[in-house]
């Protein structure tokens, strides 16, 4: 929050609606940015990533699609951890999942009940300002199993990778940080020579169990091993 408000950006190619948002959220007293297009948006979130709390896209916009946007948000390094809600004009299971699986904090559809609206976006921007503790080693774990995997002859699917890091995180001493700026002193500190070889002992542990006791579908399966 900056000002004592929180920012909301509006992305909606019509001015009616824009307008019955704006009256919506002002009274909300959040601070408004205004865009008419999927790509006048994209301009504008990639600039100010960092001062906008909060995304409000119309499911059917111009120039880049709701969900497209959507999509080039969430896979954005700078701007993923915006959060975004999309309206909809009618209900629609399909796109309404499509939005949740793409990253979509939450879906509203018109018409929409204002109180209802305001209680849930007070909601997200309240977790959004929370400070939240992870596990850092399952980022560099995981960054070292890239650059791995193919010297320990297992299988790249989903499902094998993710038995992987399980194994090999259940044996490493977590490390938990709750800001930016820790998180990157703990990477620096994880990553430094020493400790490298200890995760590659484990990820080549874990990788041999999964490799005796694969969990795949079949068809994702290596040759068997022959030795």
């Amino acid at each position: 929050m900056r000002n004592k408000k929180d920012v909301i950006l509006v992305v909606e190619g019509r001015e009616s609606v824009r307008q019955e948002y704006r009256r919506f959220l002002q009274k909300k007293r959040y601070e408004i940015k205004e865009t008419a297009d999927g790509r006048e948006a994209l301009d504008y979130l990639k600039v100010n990533p960092d001062t906008t709390d909060l995304v409000l896209i119309s499911y059917d916009i111009p120039e880049l699609s709701g969900i497209e946007l959507l999509k080039i948000l969430k896979l954005s390094e700078r701007m993923k951890n915006v959060p975004v809600v999309l309206f909809m004009e009618k209900d629609c299971i399909a796109e309404r999942m499509l939005a949740m699986d793409n990253g979509a904090e939450d879906v509203f559809l018109r018409p929409w009940e204002e109180r209802t609206v305001a209680n849930r976006i007070e909601n997200i921007l309240i977790a959004k300002t929370k400070p939240v503790c992870v596990n850092i080693m399952e980022e560099i774990l995981e960054k070292e199993l890239d650059k791995a995997i193919d010297g320990l002859h297992i299988c790249k699917c989903r499902q094998c990778r993710k038995d992987v890091l399980t194994l090999a995180l259940n044996r490493l001493k977590p490390r938990y940080v709750s800001s930016e700026k820790g998180k990157l002193i703990s990477m620096v500190d994880q990553m430094s020579y020493d400790y490298v070889p200890e995760m590659l002992r484990v990820l080549t542990e874990a990788a041999e169990v999964v490799r005796k006791n694969p969990r795949h579908p079949e068809s994702s399966s290596l040759p068997a091993d022959k030795s």
